[in-house]
């Protein structure tokens, strides 16, 4: 990997998820009658971690306003590809629709070879955008990230560090703090935030690279997780303490923050998207939503369609030329 992914991407993300969608139809008033019968909602993720609680979050809002069940499933495996394979492949009524996010809709085509890439997708908009955190266990001998990252260069490849996937943003981040800054940690994967916690409390890994969410920042308030470092290019406010990577000497490494959007196949009916989009809208600004999610992790103005599909298109242009490599 000779390619450095550009350290803006984080703040293209953000920018992008302060567009407003503006005027879409709403369920009532669009002229259609989507929809008429439940639909499903693909989570790649096991249940359990903040996909999962986002999808359902959206669902119990989304059903309100759309007069129908949001029956959500969560199909983890094969990095989040055999539920993205099952979206693509679905036919483009409104009826089948999914989460998607950096690994499994952008990262994981680019390094496999599966049946889906970007383009098999319509966006709908953005839920939620959350950092990832490098925590270490309440027993762990390391208090601060410089401790952590030198024992580290010490000893390559001695340290276990568990990521949400192999394909995953957080995973890629290793990846190039190996590349860029010779320092090789072994990545873990597992399915999710849920796996990842029992890994470390189990002694399994030595640290995790983490989605950040209400089920992490309940560990760090309880003392369980230590955190060293996030992968914002500022601090984040409910973590005034922790440093980003940045600061600890790894300026490039601010590339691994979730974007969860609502997506489904290629070829959605304008009526229908309008529709979701619409009704997606009126969720992401509802408080009960916030409340479960995280007021934090919602952006504060929606980002439609147009929004979240270039973002997904941004990550495809700065992640192609890396991972395209191996």
């Amino acid at each position: 990997m000779q390619l450095k992914v550009s350290a803006g991407f984080v703040g293209l993300a953000l920018a992008l998820v302060g567009c407003g969608a503006g005027g879409a139809a709403s369920a009532n008033d669009g002229g259609s009658d989507y929809p008429k019968k439940p639909v499903r909602f693909l989570v790649p993720f096991a249940a359990g971690g903040p996909s999962s609680m986002t999808a359902l979050a959206y669902a119990s809002c989304l059903e309100g306003g759309l007069g129908q069940p949001i029956l959500v499933e969560n199909k983890a495996g094969g990095s989040g590809g055999i539920a993205m394979q099952e979206l693509a492949g679905a036919k483009p009524d409104g009826y089948t629709l999914g989460l998607g996010t950096n690994g499994p809709l952008v990262m994981n085509p680019i390094v496999n070879d599966l049946g889906y890439s970007l383009a098999d997708f319509s966006s709908v908009g953005v839920m939620a955008e959350m950092p990832t955190v490098l925590v270490v266990g309440s027993d762990s001998p390391y208090t601060d990230a410089q401790e952590f990252f030198a024992a580290a260069k010490a000893a390559p490849g001695k340290f276990s560090v568990a990521v949400p996937g192999a394909t995953t943003s957080a995973a890629i981040e290793l990846q190039r703090l190996k590349d860029e800054y010779g320092i090789e940690v072994t990545a873990v994967p597992a399915s999710g935030n849920a796996e990842m916690t029992t890994n470390l409390l189990g002694g399994h890994v030595d640290a995790l690279f983490i989605t950040d969410h209400s089920d992490v920042a309940a560990r760090i308030e309880d003392g369980s997780f230590m955190p060293l470092a996030i992968s914002s290019p500022e601090r984040a406010a409910w973590y005034p303490e922790v440093p980003t990577l940045a600061e600890v000497g790894f300026d490039d490494l601010v590339n691994a923050v979730s974007v969860f959007g609502v997506i489904g196949p290629q070829g959605l009916p304008e009526d229908v998207l309008s529709i979701l989009e619409a009704e997606l809208e009126t969720c992401a600004a509802d408080p009960g939503v916030a409340e479960q999610i995280g007021e934090r992790f919602v952006p504060e103005e929606f980002a439609g369609s147009g929004d979240l599909h270039t973002a997904f298109t941004a990550m495809q242009d700065l992640y192609q030329p890396l991972l395209g490599q191996q």
